[in-house]
């Protein structure tokens, strides 16, 4: 009788026992959350838990997609996010900050890219200049592309092959001022070495004679209407523009030139200006159907050098133009289209351009830790008449300040891992399970390169850090919030 007894004691302790650590680990591993998560219903602190916030009805989800947008308080109109973009990316004109927009938005819509097949650490060039060709990009993640942002010319027969319905597609590019521009190719391609040019003012010595230093025509070109032949201007016919031109001594533009503009100007949805980035973001935002928050944005590559400086007189100047032949009347065309777009919306329009300018300037100071948000964590962007009130968290900036090649290469490793079906290769969440499934040298440095977590593991550590590569997993949800150190011992007890 005893033994029974005992034996019954023992039984229920265990029975006991396992309720506590079944209960335990689920409990924790509910709670107990890490600071950077991606998406999350509600802003987070230190705690973990969310704070209790007066001032706000409701914080809406990031991961719920908008359906409607109004471009302003009084609209009545209502419109569909668009999703399908193709930018064409003109050299030395500031397009790798665009680039940076479209990647934020596609990553966290999960949309298909066109991405060159290279891997190297210059292969956000491998679409260029020989076009649109299967082996130098990979195949759609699914069943279609969504976005085309890198270097390539633009060939409109060979981009309307990639997509299956080219109307639902939005054509952009960016145009800069054509000096600025050759500014800015002056300094960045190092063209004083590579032209031998021996003199205290370059540029100047170079537009003196440019025949004599630079005679032929490679791509990129680097000097002779570059962003005309990025837009699929003929080389051919720049060389025989731009020997018309200096024959001449005069900036006259051939029919060819003029037919070549108005082409740009009809087949594109919207050609943006440098000069006139905001107001060219916020115009692709109300077009597009975007928020504002979609369209924040660091500034890539600006450079502080010499050639910015340098006076450039009215000689050099028109024998600058009669050399950068197409690019001069191209740019002024589309500059003037532009601004009279702008010149139409109104003062509703500049309010928001401000509006953007100033929300923009909160993000950077935010995310470089110069102010203080009174929750800590995160900053709250109030609603107003362009904009739904959104929050911007540390994962935010972590993604809104990734580099180009990381970008790229995150890309093309979820590219692979979805064609490889490697999403579902291992199990994911398991609240009830205990931590031990993920072994501890998995958790931490080369634990974390392997096979579970990237098919690009060498090129993800090379492009990306540490930080940033965590941020992608949790969104991935290739590891999760769940996961923690802190749960019962399997040894019993609390």
């Amino acid at each position: 009788m005893n033994g029974k007894i005992a034996l019954l004691i023992v039984f229920t302790s265990a029975v006991v026992l396992a309720g506590w650590y079944y209960d335990g680990s689920r409990l924790l591993r509910a709670d107990l959350r890490p600071a950077v998560v991606q998406h999350v219903k509600m802003p987070h602190t230190p705690t973990g838990r969310p704070p209790v916030i007066t001032n706000i009805a409701k914080i809406p989800d990031p991961n719920s997609k908008p359906t409607t947008s109004p471009p302003t308080e009084s609209s009545q109109q209502t419109c569909q996010e668009q999703t399908k973009v193709v930018f064409i990316k003109t050299h030395k004109t500031g397009g790798t900050s665009f680039v940076q927009i479209l990647h934020r938005f596609g990553y966290l819509r999960n949309l298909s890219f066109v991405i060159p097949s290279k891997r190297h650490i210059g292969s956000m060039n491998g679409l260029y200049p020989k076009g649109l060709k299967k082996p130098y990009y990979l195949p759609p993640q699914g069943g279609d592309f969504d976005i085309l942002a890198y270097h390539t010319i633009y060939d409109r027969k060979a981009i309307d092959g990639l997509f299956k319905k080219t109307e639902n597609v939005t054509f952009v590019t960016l145009l800069r001022e054509p000096l600025s521009q050759f500014r800015s190719s002056f300094n960045y391609y190092r063209l004083e070495r590579s032209f031998k040019i021996v003199s205290k003012t370059p540029m100047s010595t170079f537009l003196q004679n440019p025949v004599k230093y630079n005679p032929k025509l490679n791509l990129p070109s680097l000097t002779k209407s570059p962003m005309a032949l990025d837009l699929g201007f003929p080389p051919t016919a720049v060389i025989t523009a731009t020997s018309q031109s200096l024959r001449n001594q005069s900036e006259k533009y051939s029919p060819t030139i003029r037919k070549f503009v108005r082409t740009i100007s009809e087949e594109f949805n919207l050609v943006m200006v440098t000069e006139f980035f905001d107001e060219s973001l916020v115009l692709f935002k109300r077009m597009m159907c975007w928020q504002l928050k979609d369209i924040l944005y660091y500034k890539s590559n600006g450079y502080i050098y010499a050639q910015k400086e340098e006076v450039i007189n009215e000689t050099l100047l028109q024998s600058h133009r009669r050399w950068d032949v197409v690019d001069y009347p191209l740019y002024e065309q589309l500059n003037n289209t532009l601004h009279a777009k702008i010149h139409e919306l109104g003062k509703d329009f500049l309010s928001e351009v401000a509006h953007f300018k100033a929300v923009n300037t909160k993000m950077h100071q935010y995310c470089l830790g110069n102010i203080s948000s009174d929750q800590n964590d995160y900053l709250i962007i109030e609603k107003s008449k362009w904009n739904d009130m959104f929050v911007i968290t540390p994962s935010f900036c972590t993604l809104a300040k990734l580099g180009i090649r990381c970008y790229m290469t995150l890309l093309r490793d979820r590219n692979l891992r979805v064609r490889n079906e490697t999403y579902t290769r291992f199990t994911t969440m398991n609240a009830y399970e205990p931590l031990t499934r993920i072994d501890n040298d998995k958790r931490y440095g080369e634990g974390f390169y392997t096979e579970r977590y990237c098919q690009l593991c060498e090129e993800i550590k090379r492009d990306c850090t540490l930080n940033e590569y965590l941020t992608h997993l949790f969104h991935e949800k290739l590891i999760w919030p769940y996961d923690t150190s802190f749960y019962v011992s399997i040894h019993g007890g609390r």
